[in-house]
């Protein structure tokens, strides 16, 4: 009976998706206040109705009802409770019904915070794309293409299956238990600012007050989709057995772009709101973000690229290809019709400002983006050309993203200290001479430890040297001048100064902080990426390997039963420079329910030593491996790959800092 309420649920959120429409576009159409109050609980009712189908789905995980083919098709018995209630992500139909109700609860959140907000209908205008949105959504979820099923549907004849066929092995790890939802929410809260943007075209006030009142939603969005990407990467670190966390996979690239564009657009409204500037960027900014948002899951589910991460073929993708053109269509027509609105108030008085720098910002983040599309669309482009699917090597990628990439790394400290309007000597002096002094310094240090290394002295590696060390002396002189500063007017300690100082502008400092953390993450990819160290033998038990200052000696083999695979692996007792570390115990994971998935996986041993990684994978495990069957391993040593880890973390504290700063949007005039 369960599934029956979640289907009926499911129906009816239908019916209350055109009503929120309907009765908004009425209501702010005739101004009739009553009209919209009814949009606006619609907006609630289909929230509350999407959570009884989506509890219906997750209590027929729980009591095992196989009875539903979805639940068959992704759970099984002896699957843990965790990955039961995980299963809800782990194909398309359940996965489209998780990000239903993630949009859903960001539509009523909205009604929610804007119930104070009187003097405008702002929110009322926002809430019409938003609920728009989950139209689509609903009808996708209800089954309407051939490749999506409602997936609270039970088998036909009241047929039951003795057991499910198990969730994919891949998923079946902590990093996929909150990978998929940290991204879902990442990409689903753009749909706010973009709402808040639409809805500001479609009012006519396309001053500040829309980005105000989206701002914290587009830094959670920000935040939240930096620890989606992350845990995304440290999931194929430690499941993959490749030894690296990036490698431009498609998929990784679809959650990729719409990060680009949101930090480009979280850049460029601070002109807007400084400068009455760049209405037009941001407005297409955060209408691109979305869009690429809706374009990662058409790439994910449509079927016409291969990746480890992606679903199976469906036509389900070329619907989202259409609601994208149409979405797009739309908000093109709304920015013709208010294109005098969207008028910059200010000109760029100089190339070398503040302004100047944002736009540089701006061009570089859309660039790059650009550029990862087309090397991710590249093999759909080349078969329809020549009738073969040609793949883009990771070295591609690589090459061509490094240049962008360093400069936006020395716009990270150039953009916040050069003056508005036009930079003036005595600002430059002030500002640029000394951190550019340290940072020749240290490029000049690294060019001489590469060739005191005998390495051949990359260009890219003293250029990112230079400009790492720059940005962070030119933040750093900020922090220390400011708390000096207000120190000394308040008559205390320098960190009593540097409190108030960030304290009192979190948005800034919060910002600096991120910074920071760029910083680290460029200084950690710069190592993990261009110097890793990897060996690959064949040992028999008792036999040793050499890997740098390492010795691994593989000395016993193991078997382990859990309650829906079986663990097998390996014993290294390990050594560096002859001084025992003690052991690691790589292994694989064999699974008896496994979906349309592998049935193992390849279950790293990593050993942390400072910022560096020992890492050991294995290939397939002879049954011989007591008589003299060979184990092929693979050994990995990383440097440095724990500051990329550490990067992203300080984004995120900097992050968190910036979103706490409260802002009083006012009515527009």
């Amino acid at each position: 009976m369960t599934a029956e309420i979640g289907q009926a649920a499911i129906a009816l959120s239908v019916l209350s998706a055109l009503w929120a429409i309907g009765f908004l576009c009425v209501g702010l159409r005739l101004r009739n206040a009553r009209a919209v109050q009814s949009g606006r609980n619609a907006v609630a009712a289909t929230f509350f109705l999407t959570c009884i189908s989506t509890g219906a789905l997750i209590y027929g995980f729980v009591t095992d009802d196989f009875s539903m083919r979805y639940v068959v098709e992704v759970s099984s018995a002896a699957q843990p409770l965790l990955y039961k209630i995980t299963a809800l992500w782990g194909r398309m139909s359940g996965s489209l019904l998780f990000w239903l109700w993630l949009l859903t609860l960001s539509g009523v959140l909205v009604v929610w915070q804007s119930r104070k907000h009187t003097r405008d209908n702002l929110a009322d205008y926002a809430l019409v794309p938003i609920a728009i949105v989950q139209l689509f959504f609903i009808l996708l979820v209800t089954g309407i293409t051939d490749g999506v099923y409602n997936p609270l549907v039970r088998f036909p004849g009241g047929q039951v299956a003795p057991d499910g066929q198990g969730m994919n092995p891949l998923l079946q790890t902590p990093s996929m238990a909150f990978h998929p939802p940290t991204l879902y929410i990442g990409w689903i809260s753009m749909t706010v600012p973009f709402g808040f943007a639409v809805g500001a075209l479609a009012s006519g006030h396309v001053g500040s007050n829309w980005i105000l009142r989206s701002r914290r939603w587009m830094l959670f969005s920000w935040i939240i989709l930096t620890i989606g990407i992350t845990l995304g990467g440290n999931w194929a670190y430690r499941e993959l057995g490749w030894g690296g966390y990036w490698a431009w996979d498609p998929v990784e690239n679809a959650s990729f772009m719409p990060w680009l564009l949101g930090t480009a657009y979280l850049h460029s409204v601070m002109i807007q709101e400084k400068r009455h500037m760049f209405k037009l960027w941001n407005v297409l900014l955060i209408t691109l973000a979305f869009q690429f948002t809706l374009l990662g899951t058409f790439i994910t589910r449509s079927g016409i690229i291969t990746s480890v991460h992606s679903f199976a073929q469906s036509n389900v993708g070329w619907y989202f290809l259409g609601f994208i053109l149409a979405s797009t269509a739309g908000v093109i027509a709304l920015i013709v019709y208010r294109r005098e609105r969207l008028k910059s108030e200010n000109r760029l008085e100089s190339l070398l400002s503040r302004e100047s720098a944002f736009v540089l910002n701006n061009w570089l983040f859309v660039g790059l983006t650009l550029i990862i599309l087309w090397g991710t669309l590249w093999p759909i482009l080349s078969e329809a050309i020549n009738g073969e699917k040609a793949s883009v090597p990771e070295a591609f990628f690589n090459q061509v993203v490094i240049i962008p990439g360093l400069l936006l790394l020395f716009l990270t400290g150039a953009g916040p200290i050069i003056s508005w309007k036009k930079l003036t000597p005595n600002n430059f002096r002030r500002m640029f001479v000394s951190p550019l002094g340290i940072g020749v310094i240290a490029g000049a240090l690294t060019w001489g430890f590469l060739a005191w290394r005998g390495n051949p002295m990359p260009i890219y590696s003293v250029l990112c040297s230079f400009a790492a060390v720059f940005v962070l002396a030119a933040i750093f002189s900020e922090f220390y001048r400011g708390a000096k500063l207000r120190a000394k007017r308040q008559e205390g300690s320098f960190f009593d100064g540097l409190t108030r100082l960030v304290m009192r502008n979190k948005r800034r400092y919060g910002g600096y902080i991120v910074h920071i953390g760029i910083v680290i993450l460029y200084i950690g990819i710069m190592g993990s990426k261009g110097y890793f160290l990897l060996e690959s033998d064949g040992l028999k038990l008792g036999e040793s390997m050499q890997v740098g200052t390492f010795n691994l000696t593989m000395k016993d083999w193991f078997q382990e039963r859990h309650a829906n695979y079986a663990r097998a692996g390996v014993v290294f007792d390990v050594e560096k420079n002859g001084r025992p570390l003690g052991e690691m115990k790589p292994a694989r994971h064999y699974y008896e329910k496994t979906g349309q998935g592998e049935t193992d996986t390849i279950e790293s041993a990593i050993r942390h030593f400072g910022a560096n990684d020992l890492y050991i994978a294995l290939g397939d495990l002879p049954p011989n491996i007591d008589n003299g069957g060979i184990v092929n391993v693979q050994v990995y040593h990383n440097p440095l790959i724990n500051v990329v880890w550490l990067g992203v973390a300080v984004m995120v504290l900097g992050g968190l800092v910036a979103i706490a700063e409260k802002h009083q949007p006012k009515p527009e005039e």
